[in-house]
């Protein structure tokens, strides 16, 4: 990726990547930064785990870049407390958790393990979740805020 260019998607894991190169910082000096190896801010990077809004927060001052930059829908999910969010959602609706899990187009079995918190969802699930409930004023509640009246 060329340092002049942005990424051309608005990801974290993107925006990680371009901003360290472009201020010509290596993953070990970030990860010393944090107190974590440097194989984890690659994870970030790699978007194989979304960023911790606390190492978000900590990543944009090491940077100097807007923390947002660094923290979208999908981190904010899993730092509501999803499983109570997703609970919430699924029992406004009115639907049994097998009866949500094919709404929204994935293994019941998988969807169980979610809201019980035993299984953490990805982006791609997350995505699903948030596309099913495009048509109502229950997409806030995923991000941990209260539904539109």
């Amino acid at each position: 990726m060329s340092f002049e260019e942005k990424p051309k998607t608005n990801l974290p894991c993107d925006n990680l990547k371009y901003y360290r190169q472009r201020k010509q910082m290596t993953t070990r000096y970030i990860a010393e930064k944090l107190d974590i190896v440097p194989a984890t801010v690659m994870m970030y990077e790699n978007g194989k785990h979304p960023i911790p809004y606390d190492v978000a927060v900590k990543l944009a001052d090491i940077l100097k870049i807007e923390t947002s930059l660094l923290y979208d829908d999908f981190s904010r999910f899993l730092a509501a407390p999803y499983t109570e969010a997703l609970k919430s959602v699924r029992t406004a609706l009115g639907l049994s958790q097998k009866a949500f899990a094919e709404r929204i187009g994935i293994v019941p079995s998988y969807y169980y393990k979610i809201e019980e918190g035993n299984r953490r969802p990805s982006r791609k699930v997350y995505q699903k979740i948030y596309a099913a409930l495009e048509t109502t004023s229950l997409q806030t509640s995923l991000l941990g805020e209260h539904p539109l009246q």
